[in-house]
């Protein structure tokens, strides 16, 4: 059976080589990045006169998290 040049995996007809860890990081890098920035742009829509006090971090944090969690349930 032939092997791919790439990967060096069996190549047959449903073949797919799998993706580069670069490419994987930089995925979750940015929806780690846009994430955080939705999270922080509710809370700019939410509270516009900045009342609530250290909810800045934790709202990017979130928006980071469920953004990565999101992207990696759609992909797989």
């Amino acid at each position: 059976m032939a092997t791919c040049p790439r990967c060096k995996r069996h190549l047959t007809d449903s073949h797919r080589c799998p993706r580069r860890p670069a490419v994987v990081a930089a995925e979750i890098a940015v929806a780690a990045v846009l994430g955080g920035f939705a999270g922080l742009l509710v809370v700019a829509i939410i509270d516009p006169s900045g009342q609530m006090a250290n909810i800045d971090a934790l709202s990017a944090i979130a928006g980071a998290l469920i953004a990565v969690g999101m992207t990696r349930a759609f992909r797989s």
